[in-house]
């Protein structure tokens, strides 16, 4: 006669230091992709404004006018 037993288990995991390392990450990840998305908002501002204004050196002469002329 066979006797089938079934095995217990048990699974412990343990997250003491893991989830301020994760928050972290996450935080980091988040300051990274906004910086991008606002580095490229800014680049794509810029570029813009060169098309606009007729090119580089036209842009600056312009944002000069804008700025010393009352």
């Amino acid at each position: 006669m066979r006797t089938q037993t079934a095995a217990k288990t048990r699974n412990v995991v343990r997250t003491d230091g893991k989830v301020d390392e994760q928050i972290l990450k996450v935080g980091f990840a988040a300051i990274g992709l906004s910086s991008c998305a606002i580095g490229i908002w800014a680049l794509a501002s810029l570029l813009g404004g060169m098309v606009a204004s007729g090119g580089p050196l036209a842009l600056a002469a312009n944002w000069l006018k804008a700025i010393l002329v009352p």
